[in-house]
C-alpha cells in the first residue's frame, strides 16, 4: 500500500516514487494491470489522447499505455508491449492520478507549493516555465516544499502534500550546483531525475495564502497583481490536464476556484526574457510575500523589482 495525496493508493504495479504504509488502511485509490474497454460511441474525444466517458476518463499514450480513471477510486493500466516500466509508472503518477484527483473534487493545479509560516504560495506556469527550478531553489532556502508538478487543492482551499521529491532537468540541476550522481532518471529517454527532499516529519494540508503565475515578457523582474475574471482564466489555464474539464468536472473546477480567490491572492512574476532569473525571482516572491504580511493586506499595485 502507497500512499499519495493524502490518499492510500492499493497498487498491483511497484510505485517507488511514493511512500509506503506500513499499517494500511481501506484504498482510497486501486491501481490495477488489466485491458482498458475502449471509449464508447458517445464518449467525448479531447486533445493529447484523452477522452470522457460518462464517469470514465482514458488517457492513451502511443508506445506506453491506455489508462482508465473511474469515479476518482480506481485506475486500470494496459500497457503496450515491451514498454519501460519507468515510462508506464510516469504517465501513471502524472496524467491518471490528476484525472484521479480531479473526480474526486480537487482543484488540480500544474505547479508546486512551497511552505510560509503557517499558509503556503503555490507556483504556476507553463511546461518548461522553471516551476521545478524555482521550487528547488525555495527548498535550498529552507521552505518545505508540499508537492511538485501536481498541487491538489481541496474545498477548503488547502493544498495537499505530494511525495518528497522534485523532477529536475540535467541544466537546471547543473544550475543549482546539484550532482545527478545517483538519481534516478524519470525515464530513461532524457536526461531528468528525481530529486528527493528531506522532511521532518509527514506533512498536513497547508491553506493556500498566495498563488504566483510565472510569465515572459520584454522588461525587468516584476510582480503584477492578478485580479477579475483574469483570476478565473489563469487557474484554468494552469490546472492539470485541464482538456477533461467537461460536463460537471468543469462545474466543479469553477466552484473550487471561486472558493480559492476568495481565500488566496493570485500575481502574475514578469521575467525579463533570455535571462536566468531564478533566485531573482524567489526573491521577488518572498518580497511579495513579507510586503503583505508587513501590511496585513494584499496591495493592488503593480511592483518592479530589480532582476
Amino acid at each position: 500500500m502507497y500512499t499519495a495525496y493524502g490518499l492510500l493508493v492499493d497498487s498491483e504495479l511497484p510505485l517507488p516514487e511514493l511512500g509506503q504504509v506500513r499499517t494500511p488502511g481501506r484504498a482510497d485509490v486501486v491501481v490495477r494491470r488489466g485491458a482498458v474497454e475502449p471509449p464508447s460511441a458517445t464518449a467525448v474525444r479531447l486533445p493529447r489522447g484523452l477522452w470522457a466517458d460518462g464517469d470514465r476518463i482514458g488517457i492513451d499514450v502511443p508506445g506506453v499505455a491506455r489508462y482508465v480513471c473511474e469515479r476518482g477510486t480506481r485506475i486500470t493500466v494496459e500497457p503496450v508491449d515491451g514498454a519501460a516500466a519507468d515510462a508506464v509508472r510516469l504517465f501513471l503518477l502524472g496524467s491518471a492520478l490528476g484525472a484521479v484527483l480531479t473526480q474526486r473534487g480537487l482543484l488540480v493545479l500544474h505547479g508546486n507549493a512551497f511552505v510560509v509560516g503557517d499558509s503556503c504560495a503555490v507556483v504556476l506556469g507553463r511546461s518548461g516555465a522553471g516551476k521545478s527550478t524555482l521550487a528547488a531553489e525555495m527548498h535550498r532556502r529552507g521552505h518545505v516544499v508540499l508537492s511538485d508538478d501536481v498541487v491538489p487543492v481541496d474545498d477548503a482551499g488547502r493544498a495537499l502534500p505530494g511525495w518528497p521529491r522534485i523532477k529536475l532537468w540535467q541544466d537546471a540541476l547543473d544550475r543549482l550546483g546539484l550532482p545527478s550522481t545517483g538519481l534516478r532518471r524519470v525515464d530513461d529517454a532524457f536526461a531528468k531525475f528525481h530529486v528527493p527532499l528531506e522532511r521532518a516529519a509527514e506533512l498536513a494540508p497547508v491553506p493556500v495564502r498566495w498563488v504566483y503565475v510565472l510569465d515572459r515578457y520584454d522588461g525587468p523582474l516584476r510582480v503584477v497583481p492578478v485580479t477579475g475574471a483574469a483570476v478565473f482564466t489563469s487557474l484554468h489555464e494552469h490546472s492539470y490536464r485541464n482538456e477533461i474539464l467537461v460536463g460537471d468536472l468543469r462545474s466543479t473546477h469553477l466552484a473550487r476556484s471561486a472558493a480559492l480567490a476568495r481565500t488566496a491572492r493570485l500575481s502574475r512574476i514578469d521575467r525579463p526574457r533570455g535571462i536566468d532569473s531564478v533566485a531573482a525571482s524567489a526573491d521577488a516572491i518572498l518580497a511579495d510575500i513579507d510586503r503583505e504580511e508587513t501590511q496585513h493586506a494584499p496591495s493592488r499595485t503593480t511592483r518592479a523589482v530589480g532582476a
